[in-house]
């Protein structure tokens, strides 16, 4: 019977799954284009990334210590 009950249950945990592919809408205001989302993001990270080194390098970020 704990079979049955589990095989149920996961009948009825996997059929929204599956039925969720079918939903896509690209005109849907729930629709996101992961790829553009990603790659902004990764812009976004490298330009802070490279204005985090520059700024570290460039001698205005100065510890108390070395103000000797």
């Amino acid at each position: 019977m704990e079979g049955v009950t589990w095989g149920l249950l996961f009948t009825l945990a996997g059929l929204p799954a599956l039925e969720a592919n079918d939903l896509f809408d690209k005109d849907s205001s729930f629709y996101y284009d992961w790829e553009g989302l990603q790659l902004g993001g990764m812009i976004c990270a490298g330009l802070l990334c490279i204005a985090g080194v520059l700024f570290a390098l460039s001698g205005k970020c100065k510890c108390k210590h070395n103000q000797k």
